[in-house]
């Protein structure tokens, strides 16, 4: 978009400057060129009987004038918005912006899976429902979901599941309710033949 505004101040500047030109050179104004009856206005006194012309010589360069820094300023703070953008991080989830979740036990066992930051990750049986699926009957199609927030390092898990989801000490996790938890936990899930790590 900004281009095409480009574009258009680079045309309009043209245009002025070719009117500029033709006004100078050409005889329209009753056969002569606005320079000569500048010309015989400011040594002769002569009355100026086309003031178009004296118009067109102020008017039309100060426009050319200003679209050209039009143009200048907006390639100026391009550069600029594009300096500062080199500066910012990115959005997009770099392998450090991303936690891990490592299985301990069960048909996954020793496989691992990325969890970037900020991004609800669901585990279930359900390939349709979920982005880690652990295919058996005592995993329910959406088990649960986690979040790993990458500025503390540590994981928000959430158990929508009929068989449970289990601390190291056994404790069941309240059914749809969000808990964080810390880099390296580990849990246990259904029948608890299956048990993950989480790692920051």
């Amino acid at each position: 978009m900004k281009d095409t505004y480009s574009r258009g101040y680079k045309a309009a500047a043209l245009v002025l400057l070719l009117i500029e030109l033709a006004v100078l050179c050409l005889p329209v104004f009753g056969g002569s060129t606005a320079f000569l009856l500048l010309k015989g206005f400011w040594q002769h006194g002569n009355q100026l009987q086309h003031i178009a012309a004296p118009l067109l010589l102020l008017i039309c360069p100060a426009i050319s004038l200003f679209l050209l820094l039009k143009i200048q300023t907006s390639r100026t703070a391009d550069t600029t918005d594009k300096f500062v953008e080199d500066l910012l991080p990115h959005n997009e989830n770099t392998p450090a912006d991303c936690g891990t979740l490592f299985f301990l036990s069960g048909p996954l066992t020793n496989q691992s899976f990325p969890l970037p930051a900020y991004t609800n990750v669901f585990l279930g049986r359900s390939s349709q429902l979920c982005q880690i699926v652990v295919n058996t009957a005592d995993i329910s199609r959406k088990h649960i979901c986690l979040c790993y927030h990458a500025a503390q390092h540590t994981f928000v898990i959430t158990d929508y599941s009929v068989n449970g989801t289990y601390n190291t000490e056994g404790e069941r996790l309240i059914a749809n309710t969000s808990i964080e938890v810390p880099d390296g936990s580990v849990f246990y899930i259904g029948n608890k033949q299956t048990s993950f790590r989480l790692s920051a």
